[in-house]
């Protein structure tokens, strides 16, 4: 009789020893008072806003967006002249409140792209930013709201609010068109000093079972088998400069296919000891036309991911010299073991740019190793109205090269 109640008392001291090594591990995260990483899926999100790469146009565009309320958007963009894509013309609306940003867009062809993003704690700060346009929308992912707005040209710009916070946001991504449908959930969370995100793309939880199965015996059946793509990522701070992570990938297109891979990371972005320098003092009335800089931010930041299953090896170095000036190096490399059957390959890429902006415009350059140099312009020739152009050169065909050029124009109103 005392058997049971011995057993009940170890449970409860094993309890009470695992809740006091949990609580001391929670004071000693808080006494180290470690920054948080951010998200896995930013861990080289600062280059891309240096690099012209995803800023460069094919062809000509225009991009109208109207602002019908502080909350709810229109807009309208041309697109022709391209080398590689017909004319096109996309509509999209988007709705952004206090915890929920909803964005849609169908374009002349009919396909049609849905995001819905709800966050399940509430902002310390103002919302946030209007849904991106169809150029930025086609080319990278739209803004969570707890974003922070790019501060009006009217008056001197304000500091923004701090960027790392904690949050926990849902988000759905859904597109419908003639040759593929894809249907997206994920759940994002920052926590203090670390980060989780868990994502089911394409998931169906009532597949056929797998075709390998034996056959069941009569009068029954196999369970159905789930499909579908799901991702895992974890980023966690380790010192004030340094954070660890990784990704773990499932892919499970049919009942009799599954490959996974995982990924490790790292992030080394250390304090700065010097405030960002300022540009020259403007004058007086003069409107700031300079992005605000965070100091809490890292003014220096260092990524790399590396995949062992296929040897990728994803490397991206950022710095802000100062309030105009940034620059960036990227570097891609993919090397994989030979075997009797076949033999190894080695391929690079490496890339440089900077980012560079004046009192009326923003100028963009790169340069990589396959022979190809890239620069965009963009000017501000109004409140709401700006310019763009940009050139790219591929030195590495024949004949002296091949290049393509783009212009653009933007209006919001």
């Amino acid at each position: 009789m005392h058997i049971p109640s011995l057993r009940l008392q170890l449970l409860f001291h094993k309890d009470l020893k695992m809740n006091s090594l949990w609580e001391r591990v929670t004071d000693f995260r808080k006494r180290m008072r470690l920054p948080c990483p951010g998200s896995y899926e930013n861990l080289h999100k600062d280059i891309k806003g240096v690099l012209p790469t995803l800023h460069t146009i094919d062809g000509a565009k225009v991009d109208l967006t109207s602002m019908l309320s502080p909350s709810f958007q229109v807009t309208h963009s041309f697109a022709w002249a391209s080398q590689h894509y017909p004319p096109t013309y996309h509509f999209g609306a988007g709705y952004v409140g206090r915890q929920s940003f909803l964005h849609g867009q169908v374009d002349s062809d009919g396909n049609l792209q849905a995001r819905a993003n709800y966050s399940w704690l509430q902002p310390s700060a103002e919302p946030t930013p209007k849904p991106a346009t169809q150029s930025e929308q086609s080319q990278t992912p739209l803004p969570p709201p707890q974003e922070k707005v790019s501060p009006s040209p009217q008056q001197p710009a304000a500091l923004p609010p701090p960027s790392r916070q904690s949050s926990s946001t849902t988000k759905m991504q859904a597109q419908f068109n003639t040759m593929q449908t894809m249907l997206q959930v994920e759940h994002d969370h920052v926590g203090s000093d670390w980060s989780v995100n868990l994502k089911a793309i394409n998931s169906n939880p009532i597949d056929l079972p797998p075709s390998y199965l034996p056959p069941p015996p009569k009068g029954k059946t196999h369970p159905s088998s789930i499909t579908g793509v799901f991702v895992a990522q974890y980023l966690q701070s380790i010192t004030q400069s340094f954070a660890l992570g990784g990704e773990y990938v499932l892919q499970r297109p049919s009942p009799d296919i599954e490959e996974s891979a995982i990924t490790l990371a790292m992030r080394y972005a250390p304090p700065s000891s010097t405030p960002v320098l300022s540009p020259p003092v403007l004058p007086p009335g003069f409107p700031s036309p300079y992005q605000p800089v965070n100091p809490s931010e890292p003014v220096e930041v260092l990524s790399a991911t590396y995949q062992p299953s296929s040897g990728l090896l994803h490397t991206s170095y950022y710095r802000r010299i100062n309030q105009r000036l940034e620059v960036a190096a990227e570097l891609q490399l993919m090397v994989t073991m030979g075997s009797t059957r076949s033999e190894g390959m080695r391929n690079g890429l490496a890339s440089v740019g900077f980012k560079m902006d004046t009192v009326f415009a923003t100028v963009r350059g790169m340069i990589d190793t396959s022979g190809k140099v890239s620069t965009v312009i963009e000017e501000r020739l109004a409140q709401g109205l700006s310019f763009q152009i940009s050139g790219e050169m591929d030195y590495y065909k024949g004949q002296g090269g091949a290049g393509r050029v783009g212009v653009g124009f933007s209006l919001e109103a």
